[in-house]
């Protein structure tokens, strides 16, 4: 999901880019490469903010389902390259969009399920509109930085002031 949130956030210019966020994430895997890849990946991005904008928990969930449905293929173990068994939620030979629809919308899942369906949320500082992925103990994280949390607490007491 946090590669999800950079991809938001930080829309790559080209393929190349997205393959070298998901290496940055920790992926590993090589991705056979299509022109439609950099295309089809924004529409997997756009699908998943829809999630993150959605209205409440029962539409949240909807449309995560809606995406898992379409990203569907049995959990598998696999070891390629020897470096460690771990799990795969794709088909074997799948393109960059699919297989980052597949992992995007399970680490959504088991982000929201374990951690909250209110983890996944924009910044709370307008005008910014990145994605903010909650990983914190607590579960109150509002904004995407330190700057943003700084710019909303002077407008707080800037309007407490007047």
């Amino acid at each position: 999901m946090l590669l999800a949130a950079s991809l938001a956030n930080d829309w790559p210019a080209d393929r190349d880019g997205i393959e070298a966020r998901t290496r940055e994430s920790g992926m590993t895997m090589p991705f056979p490469s299509h022109p439609a890849d950099h295309r089809e990946t924004r529409l997997v991005i756009d699908d998943w903010l829809r999630i993150v904008d959605a209205d409440n928990d029962p539409a949240r969930a909807g449309l995560l389902n809606t995406q898992m449905a379409q990203a569907a293929a049995y959990p598998r173990l696999v070891d390629h390259d020897d470096e460690g068994w771990h799990l795969h939620y794709r088909d074997d030979g799948q393109r960059m969009p699919q297989v980052l629809r597949s992992v995007i919308c399970v680490g959504t899942a088991l982000h929201l399920t374990t951690r909250g369906m209110h983890r996944l949320r924009r910044c709370g500082a307008e005008p910014c509109t990145r994605v903010v992925v909650d990983v914190t103990r607590n579960g109150r994280q509002r904004y995407c930085s330190v700057r943003c949390a700084n710019r909303a607490a002077v407008r707080r007491h800037r309007g407490r002031s007047l």
